[in-house]
């Protein structure tokens, strides 16, 4: 009976062994990053875990990015660096594809097809994309050109700005803010009256007033409105000087 015990023992402990070494896969990073769409299912095939293949082989093909495995950015996201400008996303880009959410959702949709033996239909997929892209920058550049979005009104400069901010703010927070110590203190209001000015005066989303900023080099909304409060910070102490030369480099305000 013993010995009949120590061999199924044995027998189990080489079938987990053996399914253990079938799972081991490949790392990812191993291998070059791929030019093709093709030699993306070349390397998924030798790295990508069984689990995470079935997925993406069984679920509905428009859910997969949203599924709590891939919703996060599965290991080639990085390893491939779709975010960075690898040779894989100009090749997408050169297909008229763009955006890092659009390029991983669609090797994945394309994968899924690859694995159920289905047609890729490529071009298919990225022309879909780009009418989107499309719409999203018509809307985007009629948002540039509008003076009130959501019902809010969108200052054209700086100085407009300050006055907008005089109109929206109490006389206690203007004092709260003309008290400090310097200029600079005003990056305490980065969350709360920063955020304001961040969501509803379009530094996100596009507005003229992120077009002002854009043109005078900045990049990041968080910089475009600790600018913004740095300024006003002046202009509540009558120091125009400042910004009166930051209107200068507008190439719309050049004499």
């Amino acid at each position: 009976m013993k010995a009949k015990l120590v061999l199924l023992n044995l027998m189990v402990m080489i079938s987990l062994t053996i399914s253990a070494q079938s799972e081991v896969r490949k790392n990812i990073r191993d291998f070059p990053i791929p030019k093709t769409i093709e030699e993306c299912f070349e390397v998924l095939d030798k790295t990508m875990p069984n689990n995470e293949i079935q997925l993406i082989k069984t679920l509905q093909e428009d859910s997969i990015c949203y599924h709590k495995e891939f919703k996060h950015k599965t290991d080639f996201f990085h390893a491939w660096k779709i975010y960075g400008g690898s040779q894989l996303t100009k090749y997408f880009n050169k297909k008229g594809l763009y955006g890092e959410y659009e390029i991983y959702n669609t090797i994945l949709v394309s994968y899924h097809r690859y694995l159920n033996n289905e047609e890729i239909k490529l071009d298919e997929q990225i022309n879909k994309y780009k009418l989107k892209q499309e719409e999203e920058e018509k809307e985007y550049l009629q948002r540039l050109q509008k003076d009130t979005i959501d019902g809010v009104y969108i200052p054209e400069n700086l100085e407009d700005c300050f006055i907008q901010l005089d109109k929206l703010l109490s006389e206690e927070d203007k004092q709260t803010i003309k008290q400090l110590k310097n200029r600079e203190e005003t990056i305490q209001f980065h969350h709360g009256l920063g955020t304001w000015i961040r969501n509803n005066w379009g530094l996100w989303g596009g507005s003229r007033l992120q077009k002002y900023m854009l043109d005078r080099g900045f990049r990041h909304p968080d910089d475009m409105s600790a600018t913004i409060l740095e300024f006003y910070y002046d202009w509540l102490h009558e120091q125009n000087d400042e910004w009166k030369k930051f209107e200068t480099k507008s190439p719309n305000n050049k004499q």
